[in-house]
C-alpha cells in the first residue's frame, strides 16, 4: 500500500493591522492641543530643477526631488454641520439655577404653555394654556430663530440691558411688575406693547389699568390693582433696595440696593438700564429674534435660548 501523498503546508495568514478607535481621552487631547498651539508657520519652498538643469545633468543619475516636510496645522474650526439649518437649545432654568433640563429643538417648531404645547408647565397659573411659540424661519437665505408671544395675557418678558420705554411698556424689576404711563403721543411708538385685547378666563392676570396720567408715571402692578405710583418729575430714578431710592423695594430679595436707572434722554424718551444686578432687567415684548442666546420668562418661569448649542 502505497504511503499518503505529503500535504503542502499553506502559506501563513497575514497579519493585519488592527483598526484602534480614538478615545475620548484622544480627542480631548487633540482639541486642547489645536486650541492652545499658535498657527505654525509654513517652511520656506525649496526650488526645484528647471528642465534645463535636468537636461545638463543627463545622463548622469537625475537627482531625487527633494521632500518637504509640512507643518502641522489645526483646523480652522471644529466639525459640525453645514447643510442643515442650526440647532437651538432651550434650558428651563428651575428654581434659581443656572442651568436646568435642556431641549434641542430640531423641529422648526415648539410650543410652551400650561396645558398645551410641546412643553407643558401645569403648576404655573400665570402662564397661559398656549403661551409663546418658538420657530426657525429662513430670512434672505439665513436661518434664524424666532420666539413669539401667542398673545397671552401676562406676555413674554425678555431680559435687557438697556431699553427705550413709551406709553405701557412693562418690566420685571426683582418681584415687582411695573408699567410706564405717559400722556398720548409721548414716546417712541416703536417700543409700545399694549396689552392683550382679550384675556383668558383661565389665566390669572397680571393687572390692567390703562388710565393715562396727566404727566409720565411709573405704576407698579399688585394683582389687578395698582399698589403704588410715581409721577415722573425729574430725569432721574432709581428701583432698588436702598431707602434712598425714589421707587424703594426694602422687602424685595431679590432686588440690588440700586437695581435699576430710570432716566429720561434730551428728546424726553425714558430709558431704563440695570446696574449690573444679579436677577436682572425684564422688558416685556410681543416677540424677540434669538442670534445667539436669550433668556425669556413667562410666569414666574424663567428659559433660556440659544443657538448652536
Amino acid at each position: 500500500m502505497p504511503p499518503p501523498p505529503h500535504a503542502t503546508p499553506r502559506p501563513p495568514v497575514p497579519e493585519r493591522a488592527a483598526t484602534c478607535l480614538e478615545t475620548d481621552e484622544d480627542v480631548m487631547a487633540a482639541l486642547r492641543e489645536n486650541l492652545a498651539a499658535p498657527p505654525a508657520a509654513l517652511p520656506p519652498a525649496v526650488p526645484l530643477p528647471s528642465q534645463g538643469q535636468l537636461r545638463q545633468l543627463a545622463p548622469a543619475v537625475a537627482p531625487a526631488v527633494p521632500t518637504v516636510a509640512l507643518a502641522r496645522q489645526p483646523a480652522v474650526a471644529i466639525y459640525r454641520p453645514t447643510l442643515r439649518p442650526p440647532i437651538a437649545v432651550l434650558t428651563a432654568l428651575d428654581d434659581g439655577r443656572s442651568d436646568g433640563e435642556q431641549i434641542r429643538l430640531r423641529n422648526g417648531r415648539f410650543v410652551i404653555g400650561r396645558s398645551e404645547g410641546d412643553l407643558v408647565i401645569p403648576h404655573d397659573g400665570m402662564i397661559s394654556s398656549r403661551h409663546v411659540e418658538i420657530t426657525r424661519q429662513a430670512v434672505g437665505g439665513h436661518q434664524r430663530w424666532v420666539i413669539t408671544d401667542l398673545q397671552s395675557t401676562n406676555g413674554m418678558f425678555v431680559r435687557v440691558s438697556r431699553t427705550p420705554l413709551s406709553d405701557q411698556s412693562e418690566l420685571l424689576v426683582g418681584k415687582g411688575r411695573y408699567r410706564l404711563l405717559v400722556p398720548t403721543g409721548d414716546g417712541p411708538a416703536t417700543t409700545d406693547y399694549p396689552p392683550a385685547e382679550s384675556a383668558r378666563n383661565t389665566t390669572r392676570a397680571w393687572g390692567d389699568d390703562g388710565a393715562a396720567p396727566a404727566i409720565p408715571a411709573l405704576v407698579e402692578m399688585l394683582g389687578n390693582a395698582v399698589s403704588n405710583r410715581v409721577h415722573l418729575i425729574a430725569d432721574e430714578y432709581w428701583i432698588g433696595t436702598d431707602p434712598a431710592c425714589a421707587i424703594c423695594r426694602v422687602n424685595d430679595p431679590f432686588c440690588e440696593a440700586r437695581h435699576v436707572r430710570l432716566f429720561r434722554d434730551a428728546k424726553g424718551v425714558w430709558h431704563m438700564e440695570p446696574n449690573k444686578a444679579i436677577n436682572g432687567l425684564w422688558f416685556r415684548m410681543p416677540q424677540v429674534v434669538c442670534e445667539t442666546m436669550v433668556q425669556f420668562q413667562i410666569g414666574e418661569q424663567r428659559f433660556r435660548l440659544k443657538v448652536g448649542g
